[in-house]
């Protein structure tokens, strides 16, 4: 008896683990019902949670691969960790130069006080050659976060619209399609990024000007807004066919038009990061833990199932209105939407 269960159980995680890599995924339970297709029109808080816990498991895969794929992150966080800096000797006051200059030439009880009170050296770390080659490798996430970010919205996308989905396959499939994009948009994600912390930094360090502080509050702003357009910048990629620059055009006018849907991600992200920040302030271990198996995927979530009803609302319905003959009839394919001027 005891043998056949362990056959069973070793069937069954087999069969896990091939569902986890299959195109086909076999497809089993994953109907919804009828009560739950009308919850998915609502798209409220009480479906919210039911689709979520329903999701839980994808999401945990989901949330692995995406870190698979910026496994530059761990060069570059080992980079700058300074384990493999070296370290010298360095005088701690600006002084000792002069000082030492006169002490070539004369020694004198003075001058050996001298040294005694600002002769004292501490050690400086530098960086060395390989922590320098592996900050270099981190540099590689300015492509693979978009392209990550392409397949991981994608997937989202999907489990918002109660659609079947195969994590590893949807995945890297979304990313070979949409490329070119992907790496544009991507590259372009990063710098802008970059440039509003800088510029955040940088003002918030001279609010003591009002010029400054108001270019300090506009960047402020702005960062909220391009954080919300992130959440449309990457849907829309994987379900337009659309130009960069009309993605863009289209993320903002969604950041502005869905404000409702988008003030409650927000609020939901940073109670997700809030919670994650305090867990790993008492529990560091276990902190770290939930950013590789949990919280990318969960912020995620939240940002497209607060996103997608506007994408809907706003971009779907309406091009379904003007071409009905497009409408599509049950189908494993999604659909693709053509440039709407």
């Amino acid at each position: 008896m005891n043998t056949y269960k362990s056959i069973n159980h070793e069937v069954k995680t087999l069969g896990n683990l091939y569902d986890f890599f299959s195109r086909t995924n076999n497809k089993y339970n994953i109907g919804v019902t009828k009560e739950e297709i009308d919850q998915s029109k609502d798209m409220g808080a009480g479906y919210f949670f039911k689709l979520f816990r329903r999701s839980f498991s994808k999401l945990t895969a989901l949330n692995l691969v995406f870190l698979l794929c910026n496994f530059p992150i761990f060069f570059l966080l080992y980079g700058i960790s300074g384990n493999l800096n070296t370290t010298v000797n360095t005088p701690t006051s600006p002084l000792f130069a002069q000082l030492y200059g006169i002490m070539q030439y004369e020694q004198n009880p003075l001058t050996a006080a001298l040294n005694g009170v600002i002769g004292n050296s501490t050690e400086l770390s530098v960086v060395s050659v390989a922590s320098r080659i592996l900050i270099y490798f981190g540099y590689a996430l300015i492509i693979t976060v978009g392209l990550s970010s392409v397949g991981m919205f994608y997937v989202l996308r999907n489990m918002v619209r109660s659609e079947y989905v195969s994590v590893w396959h949807d995945f890297f499939a979304t990313i070979k399609k949409n490329l070119k994009q992907g790496i544009i948009i991507g590259i372009l994600d990063s710098l802008i990024i970059l440039l509003l912390g800088y510029d955040i930094l940088i003002y918030g360090a001279n609010t003591d000007n009002f010029l400054m502080s108001v270019f300090y509050f506009a960047v402020i702003i702005f960062s909220f807004i391009y954080f919300i357009m992130r959440y449309y910048i990457y849907t829309i990629l994987v379900t337009f066919d659309l130009p960069i620059k009309k993605i863009y055009k289209n993320a903002f006018l969604l950041a502005v038009l869905g404000i409702k849907r988008n003030i409650i991600a927000i609020l939901a992200t940073v109670v997700v990061a809030l919670i994650s920040i305090y867990i790993f302030i008492l529990l560091p271990t276990v902190g770290l833990l939930l950013v590789f198996i949990f919280s990318l995927s969960v912020v995620g979530f939240i940002g497209a199932y607060c996103t997608y009803p506007n994408i809907k609302r706003y971009m779907i319905d309406p091009y379904y209105e003007e071409h009905p003959e497009e409408l599509p009839e049950e189908s494993d394919e999604e659909p693709i939407f053509k440039d709407r001027g």
